[in-house]
């Protein structure tokens, strides 16, 4: 058991006790960063401008500076590479990959 346990994200049992992550872990720095990815802002009420811009009806490519603003607003812990390329069958499909490591203390 972790000594500062959070929930995990997504949300599961692994057995009785439910999936938590050490405080302060890649785990759970990871798992923050999710949260806010996931969560379009306006859309948690008592924390209106939590999470990212709806992207539903963005251009591509995916504005990453913008991704990359939020995420440092909300996690700032976690330190990010982006990674963006079309899709392998459909160009007109834009894959992210989001790197998360620990921030450094400099």
């Amino acid at each position: 058991m972790a000594d500062a346990p959070h929930f995990s994200l997504p949300f599961r049992f692994t057995g009785p006790p439910a999936a938590v992550t050490e405080q302060d872990s890649i785990d759970e720095i990871t798992d923050c960063t999710l949260c806010v990815l996931l969560y379009p802002m306006g859309y948690r009420v008592e924390l209106p401008s939590f999470g990212i811009p709806d992207p539903t009806f963005q251009t591509q490519p995916i504005d990453t500076d913008e991704l990359r603003t939020v995420i440092e607003e909300w996690e700032p812990r976690a330190a990010l590479v982006f990674a963006q390329a079309p899709d392998a069958l459909d160009e007109l499909i834009n894959r992210v990959q989001l790197t998360v490591s620990v921030r450094s203390e400099d």
